[in-house]
């Protein structure tokens, strides 16, 4: 080890003139003065015989770095100036800080003047060339600064705006919110070297529908619209063999990407469905979803490089455009964005004894690997869904192991960007451990996650305890247990049609709603250990009490209070769901379905109690009222013959949407 004095008259020298660069010596600067209480000169040029911190970089295009501390001498280097920013943050962290979350409450900053640092030079080199961090939600849009300022400190270089336009801004940012922090963020995205993507479900916006029956000016296009069941439609997507209407989305793309300068991906998605959102005439029926969608975005994609020939525009694979376009082939600014909405996350993707996700989603994302790289398009990115509070219902089930396999596999079979959707109802209480080692994880995915999980208690909670990381562990394994799930789940939809919605509430992913009976039995039987696995929890979360920082882990005992109640809800609907599914039904049945609703009004009162801003706990309430009681209700009435079961679910579900209409304006 190599002791470092910095009480004695250390200056800061670095030639480069390069903005990431400044904001590197800056961040230093600023930094060691809060940890030393000294404060370091800027120096072009060394002075004779005083220590120095040396920062150089080369223009390299990977963001790789090497630091080396010697008693009068540490050289901070880098591939690039990010990198050379990032070798900054790793020195600092090398020192002591750690950046858990967010904001000044997120930071940790030692205190001390002398230090000991490794001999040996330290040196990195990223997995992925793209580490992204996806901003999908009102309440991390209040403070995108901070998250922007986070990202770079734990290595991410892109930050991706999930935005929508309209007033039900629930799984999205609203675009009117971008705009009025876009001033503040861009500068600081663009000080940090990073990429800047943005949008979501916007490709069918940029055909008016009311163009269908006419607009003033405007004559009506009903054939630019989709054909389905007989007749032109303008419900959903639209026809892409329509020269009449790619014209108009053409002129309306070309408006968005000039009002969108600071973009350098664009994402114009098809509508949120599965099934049924594509045309059917004649002249489309020869084309899958896949080959409609991506014939589209060819369209767009041809303009924007009229309009802004850096940037490039993704074609989603989502739900019914999973599979490979091969009648169609994509532009050379298109790039892939893989989104596996459908898959396992009790699995990795390329784990074989997970039937949902192998072979389908390992061997299909190759072969879109395979399509896109053969036609010369951008290199494929990866829209994961790691940090989607919706899909996992307003928690985050921790997924460590998933998360570090599922980045090597995607290193692996050539992604460039992986990115992760941070979205849900709420902000987050606590640190997120799925948060933090996302970046780690993307940087470097043959990190020790041992040593991960333990570093990141250490920062959070202040604390060495082995319990931390055993709490953690015991989470993820009965996790595991509840979203485990069989290709027969795989029955994502969503209609805004109110009458389909009580015949056939929703059913999300993780809901065994439609799992056949014999899963059923089989799935109760082996989550029967989810009890013991959160009783575990609780015990390791109790025994770190005493050596961790008190509002730490108080904070993390209100967290832990939502997903025990979690759940507790999602086995007592196991369990419902295996009672009713003979005939006659169990004679525990209705137990099942007491302690199911039980539970879901201790999680929405979890909300009510621990939510500061209403708008974030009626948020909450809806999505739970939607996804989950409407399907005990429709139960309660089938099965147990409640005749107000139904009117119950109309006053949920109207109630539900009507109080969040507008609500993140």
């Amino acid at each position: 080890m190599v002791h470092i004095d910095f009480s004695r008259n250390w200056q800061i020298v670095i030639s480069s003139s390069d903005p990431t660069a400044a904001l590197a010596m800056t961040e230093l600067a600023r930094t060691l003065k809060r940890i030393t209480g000294q404060s370091f000169a800027v120096e072009a040029g060394q002075t004779s015989g005083a220590p120095a911190l040396i920062l150089s970089h080369d223009q390299q295009k990977q963001d790789g770095f090497r630091w080396q501390a010697a008693a009068d001498r540490i050289e901070l280097h880098g591939q690039n100036a990010r990198g050379l920013l990032y070798a900054v943050y790793s020195f600092l962290e090398a020192l002591g800080c750690a950046w858990v979350a967010p904001g000044p409450e997120g930071e940790r900053i030692p205190e001390g003047t002398r230090f000991d640092l490794p001999e040996d030079v330290v040196e990195e080199t990223p997995a992925l060339p793209g580490r992204c961090l996806i901003i999908g939600h009102y309440a991390f849009m209040q403070n995108v600064e901070e998250w922007i300022v986070w990202a770079a400190r734990n290595r991410l270089n892109t930050l991706f705006l999930h935005v929508i336009e309209g007033p039900m801004a629930l799984g999205a940012a609203p675009e009117s919110q971008w705009q009025r922090h876009k001033a503040t963020a861009v500068p600081l995205a663009r000080q940090r070297g990073m990429t800047i993507e943005h949008g979501g479900h916007g490709l069918a916006d940029l055909l008016p529908r009311k163009l269908f029956k006419g607009a003033p000016g405007r004559k009506a296009m009903p054939e630019a619209f989709r054909f389905a069941n007989g007749k032109r439609t303008p419900d959903h997507n639209f026809c892409p063999s329509s020269a009449e209407g790619l014209a108009v989305i053409r002129q309306n793309a070309a408006a968005h990407f000039r009002a969108h300068p600071e973009v350098d991906v664009f994402h114009l998605w098809p509508d949120d469905i599965q099934g049924g959102g594509w045309c059917e005439c004649e002249r489309c029926q020869a084309y899958t979803p896949s080959e409609q969608g991506l014939l589209a975005i060819n369209a767009i994609a041809e303009v924007l490089e009229e309009v802004n020939p850096q940037a490039q525009v993704a074609f989603i694979a989502y739900m019914d455009t999973e599979a490979v376009p091969a009648k169609v082939q994509p532009r050379h600014n298109i790039c892939l964005s893989w989104a596996p909405r459908s898959r396992c996350y009790a699995h990795p993707t390329d784990d074989a004894a997970c039937g949902v996700n192998v072979p389908h989603y390992a061997e299909t994302f190759r072969a879109q690997v395979a399509h896109f790289r053969a036609a010369g398009a951008k290199p494929p990115r990866i829209f994961e869904y790691y940090l989607d509070a919706l899909l996992f219902k307003s928690l985050l089930p921790p997924l460590p192991a998933v998360m570090q396999q599922d980045i090597r596999f995607y290193r692996d079979a050539g992604a460039h960007t992986v990115q992760a959707l941070m979205t849900g109802t709420r902000p987050w209480l606590t640190p997120q451990i799925n948060v933090w080692l996302f970046a780690r994880l993307c940087w470097d995915p043959e990190q020790d996650l041992d040593a991960l999980l333990a570093h990141f208690c250490r920062a959070t909670f202040g604390s060495e305890s082995a319990d931390l990381p055993a709490y953690y562990g015991a989470l993820e394994r009965a996790f595991a247990l509840a979203l485990d799930i069989v290709p027969a789940q795989v029955h994502f939809e969503f209609s805004g049609d109110l009458k389909q919605m009580l015949d056939n509430p929703m059913a999300d992913m993780g809901d065994p709603a439609f799992a056949p009976p014999e899963v059923l039995r089989a799935k109760c039987e082996k989550n029967a250990a989810i009890e013991q696995l959160v009783t575990e929890a609780a015990h390791h979360l109790e025994a770190a009490r005493a050596t961790s920082l008190p509002d730490a882990w108080r904070t993390e005992q209100v967290a832990f209070e939502l997903i025990r109640a979690w759940l507790r809800f999602d086995l007592a609907r196991l369990r419902l769901y295996d009672a009713v599914a003979v005939q006659p039904v169990a004679p525990d049945a209705r137990h099942w379905l007491e302690e199911a609703q039980s539970a879901l009004e201790d999680v929405v009162a979890w909300g009510k109690v621990h939510l500061s801003d209403p708008r974030y706990h009626k948020n909450m309430r809806m999505m739970h009222r939607v996804l989950w009681g409407l399907r005990l209700n429709k139960i309660q009435g089938e099965h147990f013959g409640d005749r107000w079961a139904k009117i119950k679910s109309i006053g949920q579900a109207v109630g539900a949407f009507l109080t969040v209409r507008g609500i993140y304006k």
